[in-house]
């Protein structure tokens, strides 16, 4: 299976559980001076996460394009001597009802594994 399969089963998936699907934003945010790459897949909902806007959506799904730069796995000098080790990658985030680990949320993961 290709990784543009995962990535489209997956958003297929979330789709169909009632769920908004968002394009993946910019590495560079251009309205967030507090980070200089987009290194999360939560990473264009901040505002929301601190009740600072309201999303389109109670339910929303995206995978987000993502430059690891560091981190508490600081593994970046392996990045080129082996098949797995990137600076650049795809995260894959839900957000239902405004919270990350819900039963919803559980639930439709345990699903969506045994669907594939």
């Amino acid at each position: 299976m290709k990784s543009q399969d995962i990535r489209k089963a997956y958003l297929n998936f979330f789709e169909s559980k009632g769920h908004l699907i968002v394009p993946s934003a910019p590495i560079v945010l251009k309205d967030d001076p507090t980070l200089m790459f987009n290194n999360s897949g939560m990473a264009q909902f901040k505002e929301f996460f601190l009740g600072n806007g309201t999303p389109k959506s109670p339910r929303i799904a995206d995978t987000q394009k993502c430059l690891r730069v560091s981190g508490k796995h600081n593994d970046l000098e392996d990045v080129g001597f082996d098949t797995y080790h990137h600076t650049q990658v795809g995260r894959q985030m839900t957000a239902v009802d405004g919270h990350l680990a819900n039963n919803h949320f559980a639930q439709f993961c345990g699903q969506l594994l045994l669907s594939c």
